[in-house]
C-alpha cells in the first residue's frame, strides 16, 4: 500500500497511533496520503471500515476522496461502513440520531440562508428592532460567528466594536428560541449542537468517540473554533487523530477559520507527532523557491523547507511585467494568451488569478475583444452581478424609452413607493395613449392628471429620469456614471440590503469597478456625449455576459485567489500586483498583511511551469486616475530567476514571438 510513496508520505501513512499533524506544502500530495492511509488501515491492519472517519470541507472533496480510496481497496465491500463526509454532514447524521437529547423533533429541518433571514425578520419585529436600520442577513452572519466562537458573546471589544454586533447579541437567544420553536436548525447548529451534546453527555461522547477509532481531518488549517472542539471530542477515547493541512494556505479567516488550530496542535494534543511533506510535485523549482521566499516573511507560521525537483524548460519560469494601467494589463494578458493559443497551447491550461471579483471586468472585455473563450470560476461574470445589471438597466431605459423590461426592473429600485398597482396603472395609461411607458414618463407633466394618487411617486421618478436624460447628453461618461449611481442612492441601498458587511464590500467594489471600466475605456475619449459612448458600451457588456460559447469549451479560467486553492494550471497570470491591490487596501488598513501574503502564495503555487505577474503603474478609482507603488510582496519574493519586462520590452518580445510563429507556419506549408 505504500509503494510509490516518498519516505515522508510513507511515514504519514504508516504512523497510525496517537495524535499526528502533517504539514502538507502546496502540491505535496496530501490527498494521496490520506487515501493511502485509509486503505492501509483497512487492507494492511484489518481495521473495520466503520471505525474510520475522515472529514473535509466540501462534498466534492469527500466524493473524490471516497473514489480514490475505492480504487485502492481490493474488495468493494470494504468501503461499506466507511465515513468520509463534510463536517456538516457528520453533524446532521449525529443530531438526527440523537435529536431528542437536543430537543429537536425526529423530522427537524435545516434552514437555508433564505429561511434564516426570513425568520430573523420575524424575530426583529417581535423584539421591536428595525429591519430598515439593521440588515437581517448581516445579523444572521454575526450570530453565526457567535455560535462558532461563544467567547464573542462576552467579548467587550467585539460587542462595542460595532453596533450591529451588540444588536446581534440581543437577538441571539430569541433567534435560537425561534428556530427551536419551529423544529429547525441552521448550519451552525449541526456542529455546535454536537459539541454541546458531547460536552454535556459523557455517554454520548464515548459512544461516538469509541466508534471512530481513527479520526482524520483534511484542510485542518481551515477549521474554526467549533470544528476544532468537535474533532477533539470525537477523538477523545482512542486519541488517534490525524490532521493534514498547510498554515501557509490558511486564507479563510474572514469566514471564521483559525490558523492557531494548526499552529497549536502540539499544545492541544499531547505526545503528538509532526510530519512535514515538503516536496512539491506540481510546480518547477523556480516557482516553488520564489513562493517559498515570499511566504518566509510571515512571522506566524511553522518552519518548513519546500522544494521541487522539476526544472523549467525553455519558455517556463517567472516574469514580472510593468504596464501603464489596468486596461493595459488586461490587453497584455489577452494578447499573450492569444499568441500562445495560436502556437497550439490549450486555453484550459491558463488561469488569471485576481485578488478581487471586481478585477474581472477588465479581462472579460479584453478577452471578448480577442475572441478568447473564458470561464469565471467561483463567482459571476462581472456584468452579471445584480448591482451592475441595475446600473445598466437605468442606462438602457435612458437610451431606449421603449425598453419596458428594464423599466420594470428600475422603476421601484431602490424602493421609492411605486407598487405593482401603480406599475399596472402606468401600463394601462400607456396602452390607452398608444405610447410606451418610458415615453409617458419622459413627458409626465402632460399625462400627470391621468394618474391621481399615483402621480406623486411616479412624478418623482420621472423627474429623476429627466435629470439623467439631460446629463447623458453631455460628455464625460465616467462623470455621468458617478452622477447616476449617486442620484439613485445605489451604494446606500447595497449597504442596507447586503447579507453581510463582506458581501456589501464586494458589491461596492463592483460599483467602483464599473466607473473605472467606463473611465478606462479608450472609446470614452472619442465620444461627443455619454449617450454615444453608452450606446456601444451596453451592447459590449451584453456580449461579455453572453456565455453560450464559453459553456464546456475549455477556455481560460478567471478566478479569485480565495477560490483557487486546490487547483493547478500550466501557466498562471497574477495581475494587479500593486500596493493596495495585492495586498488589498483593506488588509493594509486592518494590519492583516500575513493572510494577504498567504493568498499571494496560494496564487503563485497554482502555476506548474510559468508564472506571470503584472504591475500597473496607474489605476483608476471612480473615474480618477492615480499612480500606485508596486506590491511590497515583490521585494519579499526577491528577483532571483525572475525576468522583469516593461511595457515597451513586452511589445518587442511579442512581435518577435509573432514573427517566429509566422516563419514556422510558412516553413511547414
Amino acid at each position: 500500500m505504500t509503494t510509490n510513496l516518498t519516505e515522508p508520505q510513507k511515514r504519514a501513512v504508516e504512523t497510525t497511533e496517537g495524535a499526528i499533524l502533517v504539514f502538507a506544502g502546496a502540491g505535496s500530495g496530501k490527498t494521496r496520503v490520506i487515501t493511502h492511509r485509509i486503505a492501509h488501515l483497512i487492507e494492511d491492519l484489518q481495521v473495520k471500515s466503520e471505525n474510520i472517519l475522515a472529514v473535509t470541507f466540501t462534498n466534492k472533496a469527500a466524493r473524490e476522496m471516497k473514489s480514490r480510496v475505492a480504487s485502492l481497496l481490493s474488495q468493494p465491500d470494504e468501503l461499506k461502513g466507511l465515513t468520509i463526509c463534510t463536517f456538516h454532514a457528520l453533524g446532521l447524521r449525529i443530531i438526527r440520531a440523537e435529536h431528542e437529547l437536543l430537543g429537536y423533533p425526529a423530522d427537524f429541518t435545516v434552514y437555508s440562508t433564505y429561511e434564516q433571514t426570513e425568520l430573523m425578520k420575524q424575530v426583529m419585529e417581535e423584539q421591536h428592532i428595525s429591519a430598515e436600520r439593521f440588515n437581517p442577513q448581516t445579523l444572521v452572519a454575526v450570530i453565526s460567528k457567535m455560535k462558532n466562537n461563544p467567547d464573542l458573546l462576552n467579548d467587550p471589544g467585539f460587542l462595542v466594536g460595532s453596533l450591529v454586533n451588540g444588536v446581534a447579541k440581543r437577538l441571539f437567544d430569541p433567534y435560537n428560541a425561534a428556530l427551536k420553536a419551529r423544529g429547525a436548525a441552521d448550519f451552525d447548529d449541526l456542529i455546535t449542537g454536537c459539541v454541546h451534546l458531547f460536552k454535556n453527555n459523557d455517554e454520548i461522547r464515548k459512544k461516538y468517540s469509541s466508534r471512530y477509532r481513527y479520526v482524520m481531518v483534511d484542510e485542518y488549517q481551515d477549521t474554526n473554533n467549533a470544528q476544532f472542539e468537535f474533532v477533539k471530542l470525537l477523538s477523545s477515547v482512542h486519541r488517534n487523530i490525524f490532521v493534514v493541512g498547510d498554515d501557509d494556505q490558511s486564507i479563510y479567516s474572514w469566514r471564521g477559520a483559525d490558523i492557531d488550530n494548526i499552529l497549536s496542535f502540539e499544545r492541544d494534543f499531547e505526545k503528538s507527532t509532526v510530519i512535514r511533506l515538503e516536496e512539491n510535485f506540481r510546480s518547477t523549482g523556480e516557482i516553488v523557491d520564489y513562493a517559498s521566499k515570499l511566504i518566509s516573511n510571515n512571522r506566524k507560521r511553522a518552519q518548513k523547507s519546500c522544494f521541487a525537483k522539476a526544472k523549467g524548460a525553455p519558455g517556463d519560469g517567472i516574469e514580472r511585467h510593468k504596464l501603464a494601467d489596468e486596461t493595459s494589463e488586461a490587453e497584455f494578458v489577452a494578447e499573450t494568451i492569444d499568441t500562445w493559443h495560436s502556437g497550439g497551447f490549450k486555453l484550459s491550461d491558463v488561469a488569471v488569478i485576481v485578488r478581487a471579483n471586481y478585477q474581472t471586468s477588465f479581462f472579460e472585455l479584453a478577452f471578448r475583444k480577442h475572441r478568447l473563450p473564458y470561464t469565471i470560476v467561483g463567482g459571476q461574470k462581472f456584468f452579471e452581478n445584480k448591482e451592475i445589471k441595475d446600473i445598466l438597466a437605468y442606462i438602457r431605459v435612458l437610451l431606449n424609452p421603449a425598453d419596458e423590461i428594464n423599466l420594470r426592473r428600475i422603476i421601484n429600485y431602490p424602493a421609492r413607493g411605486i407598487g405593482n398597482a401603480t406599475i399596472e396603472k402606468l401600463s394601462t395609461v400607456s396602452r390607452s395613449q398608444e405610447l410606451k411607458p418610458g415615453q409617458i414618463l419622459r413627458d409626465f407633466g402632460i399625462f400627470k392628471p391621468l394618474f391621481g394618487n399615483e402621480s406623486k411617486a411616479l412624478g418623482a421618478f420621472a423627474e429623476l429620469m429627466q435629470r439623467f436624460e439631460a446629463e447623458i447628453n453631455r460628455p464625460d461618461p465616467a462623470a455621468f456614471a458617478v452622477k447616476l449611481i449617486d442620484g439613485i442612492k445605489l451604494e446606500a441601498e447595497v449597504k442596507k440590503s447586503a447579507e453581510s458587511e463582506a458581501a456589501a464590500r464586494v458589491r461596492l467594489d463592483n460599483i467602483s469597478a464599473f466607473i473605472t471600466a467606463v473611465a478606462s475605456d479608450p472609446k470614452a475619449e472619442n465620444c461627443k456625449s455619454s449617450r454615444e459612448f453608452f450606446a456601444s458600451f451596453v451592447n459590449d457588456a451584453a456580449l461579455a455576459g453572453d456565455d453560450e460559447e464559453e459553456k464546456g469549451n475549455g477556455g481560460v479560467t478567471i478566478i479569485t485567489a480565495n477560490s483557487a486553492k486546490g487547483l493547478e494550471f500550466e501557466r498562471v497570470f497574477v495581475p494587479g500586483f500593486y500596493q493596495g491591490g495585492f495586498p488589498n487596501h483593506r488588509a493594509i488598513e486592518e494590519h492583516n498583511i500575513e493572510e494577504e501574503r498567504r493568498l499571494a502564495y496560494v496564487a503563485f503555487t497554482r502555476a506548474k511551469r510559468r508564472l506571470v505577474i503584472t504591475i500597473p503603474e496607474n489605476v483608476t478609482f471612480r473615474g480618477n486616475k492615480k499612480s500606485v507603488k508596486p506590491s511590497v510582496f515583490l521585494d519579499d519574493a526577491g528577483s532571483g530567476n525572475v525576468e522583469v519586462v516593461d511595457d515597451e520590452d513586452f511589445r518587442k518580445k511579442l512581435q518577435e514571438m509573432i514573427d517566429r510563429l509566422k516563419n514556422s507556419q510558412q516553413g511547414n506549408s
